[in-house]
């Protein structure tokens, strides 16, 4: 059975792809997944998996362990908040006398069997900042749809006269950061388009991208399409490279979308974008202009590779995480207590940056 964190629903990100590409993949192996109906709960489910560990969710990992379900978390937490705000945080939970937010992550990690993490780093940061064991805790990376590898240009092209340009995928939202990819490429006459939705959170900013893209020159917004639509796949190969100079991708699953489709890719440097992209990416700060416009125009005049689809093709593709998912699943119905924390891909050479 599988739930997340319900009002997401309104506005479907990485998280709910990796949910609904994770059952996909499972039902492919003859696994019967469900999704958690709160109008039918029923209990006779062999494991709950739950996406996300925002703090909703646990009174319901809670009441899912009293009724004597096993309970697997995949936890979506990394982040780059420095270590001294997390002890903190730790600290002034052990002083409040009311429940914190901490203490409300800490509860859902403690009651579940099983943690399931997007990256060692990820795993790293749960034991430093919330005392989870590794021995309950095992990396499977975030998956890709294998199909994007035959992604075709011809749609995208037969719409739109651009020649080589840069795409950006994902929420117009100020983490995501297409204010800062426009400024970084002011002046060097690169088209380039964005697709996405607004974040209903900060629909301030999507008015001032909206008025920017229309006032400044080489630069589109094609509005929203479907996850699933043929116009975004064939966006991705048209494009020469996907920048994603986001402050909250681990990796991001539009970034391995488009190195599918055979894009040059512009990433942000936190440790689980590494573990997933290696030697095959172009690094940036995200968080500084002149970054991302040097790690934009490196990856624009470099020939395209199929070196990242080969990578991600071998490792990272939705069939590859459903068969490790499947081994944990079982290592849980055993109850053995056989987990490995780390995946063994964060100790591969990582290579030079580029």
């Amino acid at each position: 059975m599988f739930q997340f964190f319900p009002p997401t629903v309104w506005t479907p990100g990485g998280g709910e792809v990796q949910l609904a590409k994770t059952r996909e993949a499972l039902q492919k192996l003859g696994v019967d997944a469900e999704l958690f109906d709160i109008w039918r709960p029923r209990r006779d489910y062999d494991i709950l998996h739950v996406f996300g560990s925002t703090y909703q969710l646990s009174d319901f990992v809670v009441a899912a362990k009293r009724l004597g379900l096993r309970v697997v978390v995949s936890p979506i937490i990394y982040s780059d908040k420095p270590a001294w705000k997390w002890l903190a945080g730790r600290a002034v939970d052990r002083l409040c006398p009311l429940p914190t937010i901490y203490s409300y992550r800490h509860r859902i990690y403690k009651h579940a069997d099983f943690l399931i993490n997007g990256s060692d780093a990820e795993a790293h940061q749960l034991h430093r900042n919330f005392g989870v064991p590794y021995s309950k805790m095992r990396t499977i990376p975030v998956g890709v749809e294998a199909r994007f590898a035959d992604s075709n240009p011809f749609l995208f092209r037969t719409r739109h006269d651009l020649g080589d340009f840069v795409l950006m995928v994902g929420r117009i939202s100020r983490r995501k950061g297409q204010e800062r990819l426009i400024r970084a490429l002011h002046g060097t006459r690169i088209p380039l388009v964005f697709l996405g939705q607004m974040d209903p959170d900060d629909p301030d900013y999507f008015r001032d991208f909206c008025d920017t893209c229309t006032k400044t020159e080489d630069v589109h917004y094609l509005g929203q399409f479907p996850h699933d639509s043929e116009y975004l796949a064939s966006a991705y190969a048209a494009c020469k490279v996907h920048a994603l100079p986001s402050v909250g991708e681990f990796p991001g699953i539009v970034s391995m979308e488009a190195g599918l489709a055979g894009a040059n890719v512009v990433v942000g440097m936190a440790a689980p974008v590494r573990q997933t992209f290696s030697s095959y990416a172009y690094y940036c700060d995200p968080r500084y202009i002149p970054s991302i416009r040097q790690a934009v125009i490196n990856a624009y005049e470099a020939p395209r590779s199929g070196s990242l689809r080969a990578h991600l093709l071998r490792d990272y593709t939705w069939e590859y995480v459903a068969n490790k998912l499947l081994e944990a699943y079982e290592t849980v119905l055993r109850g053995d207590g056989a987990a490995v924390a780390m995946s063994g891909q964060n100790q591969r050479a990582a290579g030079p940056e580029k």
